[in-house]
């Protein structure tokens, strides 16, 4: 099962959807109750095909074999979120957040970032936006604090969220600033050759409220080009992109579902 999985995740990186997804079940055939295979399933549903539902149930039986996984916790309370189950998503966020806090995701010492982040971004959903606030900037401390290999693509959505937050707070300055921290370091990123369509996607978002309209069309026809049913999926729902929802080429790509 475990080779399956593993076999999965590199179909998955090389984007061979349907492959990844027929080993994906191969595994879960093999161990139908191992916590890793079913978190695999639903991280290839939520990658590959945008199916926050499914990929929500995967990810809930997974936490329930291993409850100390804050990457399980993590990923169902982002589902739920994009599902617009806002209680729910708020629990397990917060479920996340203490096993952040702990350093716990299913073995002792595993560090997950991202948790804080996750409940402002249920928060700000709710309207709280000062609350929000205050979450991202805990993000932000524990990003100093700790040296995790995804630290640096995190801290774009982390900026772009709180400047959206301060922005609907009215502080046009803190905003801005925030905004304009995530733009730097997306772009230091592409300069470096690191380039994806889940960033892609938040810098659509970040080009969006900064105003700068076909940059974020780009970024988003980018995204899609790579991961075409995810980005559609979350573009349809997604208050960050509420700048472009006018826009022809906006309208556009969110018709597309492939």
């Amino acid at each position: 099962a475990r080779a399956w999985r593993q076999m999965g995740s590199t179909l998955l990186g090389l984007r061979r959807d349907e492959e990844a997804l027929a080993a994906m079940r191969r595994a879960l055939e093999l161990a139908p109750e191992d916590p890793g295979v079913l978190a695999s399933m639903g991280r290839a549903l939520f990658i590959a095909q945008g199916r926050f539902r499914e990929a929500a149930s995967y990810f809930e039986q997974a936490l329930e074999r291993e409850p100390r996984a804050g990457w399980f916790a993590l990923q169902l309370a982002h589902c739920l979120a994009l599902l617009g189950d806002l209680g729910p998503a708020e629990d397990m966020a917060r479920r996340a957040v203490h096993l952040q806090e702990a350093s716990l995701s299913g073995q002792e010492g595993f560090v997950i970032v991202g948790s804080h982040m996750r409940l402002g971004h249920v928060a700000a959903l709710q309207g709280r936006d000062t609350e929000a606030v205050d979450l991202f900037q805990r993000e932000l401390a524990f990003l100093q604090r700790v040296d995790h290999a995804l630290r640096g693509r995190i801290s774009i959505e982390l900026h772009l969220r709180l400047g959206t937050a301060h922005r609907k707070l009215g502080q046009v300055e803190p905003a801005r600033a925030a905004l304009e921290t995530a733009r730097a370091a997306f772009e230091t990123r592409l300069r470096l050759g690191a380039d994806d369509p889940f960033t892609r996607y938040y810098a659509a978002g970040i080009y969006a409220q900064l105003g700068d309209t076909d940059e974020a069309l780009a970024c988003l026809e980018k995204a899609v080009e790579t991961r075409g049913a995810l980005t559609v999926a979350r573009a349809r729902l997604d208050p960050l992109l509420e700048p472009l929802r006018e826009e022809p080429r906006f309208r556009a790509l969110i018709q597309e579902t492939e």
